[in-house]
């Protein structure tokens, strides 16, 4: 038994009569070179919790269960589970889950002990699953994920530069983003359109900007919602702020940023200094409203 050959794997999906869905983004990694520097890559210990994303039939899932303590393969195709529960029943330290990844409780995994994630992302939903792994930061201590190229130098862009976007602030503000390696169409089965990347989110113990959370997410996303427009524009027609537009203008101005710019050009530290001032300026308004009796 051989995942890294495709052809093994075609003929134990037509046993089970499995036609790979598109939908789901399934191309199974089949070089073992590659599945090994992943493996590596992820800087796992025998006192580490692992949750795989999409474990697919099990082709990474063996090389993470060689290296942590405790590996949490989640698969969310339910024709794929008796085939994952088989090729690892050789791991005591594997727990197979069929569950979308994106619906998956992440803090009832290990209470009070950080998780390291790992995993091929399918395309399709790369960006939820980065926004599900940024919005549970504070038990994350790692993450090691094979996305489209395109997307890591995404994450890896300079803010404020073309390349950049929402999901680079976000990630950037939260975690040390490496691109570690490429990796080729051509390892997969089956091979999909385009190359891939491997890149490294490294946590931060706090967050890079000093802003209320919920307040940086907002403005960053309606900056990048409207991202043509200038930021004043952006902050006062944008529903996920509702701003006044005297408000916006006196936050911009406290945070030293020129109104007329777009708020794509802004650095994670201008998006940061934004939302601190917006925060102190509602927080005045709010003690010096009249309080109802």
């Amino acid at each position: 038994m051989s995942l890294t050959r495709p052809s093994y794997i075609r003929d134990i999906l037509a046993q089970h009569k499995i036609r790979l869905k598109k939908s789901l983004g399934q191309h199974f990694l089949v070089d073992e070179n590659i599945l090994k520097k992943i493996a590596e890559a992820a800087q796992l210990s025998p006192e580490d919790t692992v949750v795989e994303i999409g474990a697919g039939v099990g082709t990474l899932t063996q090389e993470l269960a060689q290296r942590a303590g405790r590996v949490i393969a989640v698969e969310i195709d339910s024709r794929l589970i008796p085939l994952l529960t088989e090729h690892l029943r050789p791991y005591a330290n594997v727990v197979v889950v069929q569950h979308d990844f994106l619906d998956f409780d992440l803090h009832a995994v290990a209470p009070g002990q950080k998780l390291a994630i790992v995993g091929n992302l399918p395309y399709n939903v790369t960006a939820p699953i980065l926004e599900k792994l940024v919005e549970a930061h504070k038990i994350l201590k790692s993450a090691t994920l094979l996305v489209q190229l395109e997307v890591a130098e995404k994450l890896c862009a300079t803010p404020g530069t073309r390349d950049a976007s929402a999901i680079t602030i976000f990630v950037q503000g939260f975690a040390a983003v490496h691109k570690l390696f490429s990796v080729s169409r051509n390892v997969f089965f089956p091979k999909p359109e385009v190359d891939s990347a491997l890149v490294r989110l490294e946590f931060y113990e706090h967050p890079k900007f000093r802003a209320p959370e919920e307040l940086f997410v907002r403005v960053v996303r309606a900056a990048f919602n409207l991202r043509r427009k200038t930021i004043k524009h952006a902050l006062t027609r944008s529903p996920l702020l509702a701003l006044p537009h005297e408000l916006v203008l006196e936050a911009l101005q406290h945070a030293q940023i020129d109104p007329q710019r777009r708020g794509e050009t802004l650095s994670l530290e201008e998006f940061d200094k934004v939302a601190q001032a917006l925060a102190r300026l509602r927080e005045l308004r709010n003690c010096a409203a009249p309080r109802s009796r």
